[in-house]
């Protein structure tokens, strides 16, 4: 697969979220499995991924958590 920006390849890698909520909540999310360019260093993560960390988040934010950090890994 080619990066939709500048062609190059793109490699599996991992990447981190950071979600700034109302209220100043903010919730991060780390070692999400993505796609990222070798060259320009664009990142996309796939659909399935994408509904996992938002999953993550609002359960984080229905938990009552204001700030903090979750690892893809290990909550998924």
């Amino acid at each position: 697969m080619n990066c939709p920006y500048c062609k190059s390849e793109l490699k599996e890698g991992t990447t981190v979220l950071t979600f700034q909520m109302d209220e100043g909540k903010i919730i991060v999310v780390k070692d999400v499995p993505a796609l990222i360019c070798e060259q320009c260093g664009e990142e996309s993560i796939n659909l399935e991924n994408s509904k996992v960390v938002e999953k993550l988040v609002q359960k984080a934010v229905a938990d009552g958590i204001t700030m903090g950090f979750i690892e893809y890994n290990h909550a998924a």
